[in-house]
């Protein structure tokens, strides 16, 4: 089954202070939603593959709806508990830190698969569209060692990752376990106020108040003949060792 959700974040960074280099910080990171999912163009075999997110010491399966009459458009929204638990008044945002968050997949088919995600970032305007000014690398998602990325298919906004591992019928993989926002999040200050001394009071970021978005997508294909079924589905030569695991993915064009 193919798989997309949405996550978006308001990154609040207001009022920041900055004296003789001491450390920064931001306000309470709040959550909001968006119903309009950019679809990305996958064709595969329908396999059942089910993204859960980890809420209350439980993983559980993200809601999932229909983004538009196509049956295969899925769309789920991650509730990101734990990182806006770990990021508070008291506890404000930092950079280079890492916030857990734990998002697994789940072969709920009958079938082993190979399995590829594919994760959009973005940062979005008051009125909906994409900010295009801001650089959405500064969002970085940890994922486990189980994955890697395809760096010839991955952009600054968009990562396509795959599992080294076939996932066996029922067994569980760990795909996410962290976010950190670089320091370039930090970038483009507008200083809006300075003492005679010269010290900064109060600046303005240009991350000041933004919202990102984190689209992701999941799907499956069968073990059984892997490099043949992945090329015919994902338009990819994969190279697979005689345990089954993906040790390198190529572009066939």
């Amino acid at each position: 089954m193919k798989k997309l959700f949405k996550n978006p974040l308001t990154i609040l960074v207001l009022g920041l202070i900055i004296v003789a280099g001491s450390s920064v910080g931001a306000t309470r990171a709040a959550m909001s939603y968006s119903d309009a999912a950019e679809e990305v163009s996958f064709e595969t075999k329908e396999l059942n593959v089910d993204l859960q997110e980890e809420r209350n010491g439980g993983y559980v399966s993200v809601a999932m709806s229909r983004s538009d009459s196509n049956q295969q458009n899925m769309v789920g929204k991650l509730e990101l508990t734990a990182l806006t638990e770990q990021i508070t008044e008291t506890n404000p945002l930092k950079v280079n830190h890492n916030y857990e968050e734990h998002v697994q997949i789940q072969n709920t088919g009958a079938y082993d698969e190979y399995v590829r995600v594919l994760v959009r970032k973005s940062w979005i305007k008051n009125d909906g569209s994409k900010d295009t000014r801001l650089d959405p690398s500064v969002i970085t998602l940890k994922t486990t060692d189980d994955w890697f990325i395809d760096k010839n298919e991955s952009t600054t906004e968009g990562t396509v990752y795959y599992c080294r591992k076939p996932v066996t019928v029922g067994e569980k993989v760990q795909f996410l376990d962290g976010i950190s926002f670089e320091r370039e999040i930090l970038d483009g200050v507008t200083k809006t106020n300075v003492n005679d001394d010269g010290t900064i009071v109060k600046n303005v970021y240009g991350y000041d108040g933004k919202t990102f978005e984190i689209e992701v997508r999941v799907d499956a294909v069968q073990t059984h003949s892997g490099a043949e079924a992945i090329l015919g589905a994902w338009g990819v030569e994969a190279t697979i060792d005689s345990n089954g695991n993906i040790t390198s993915i190529n572009s066939s064009n």
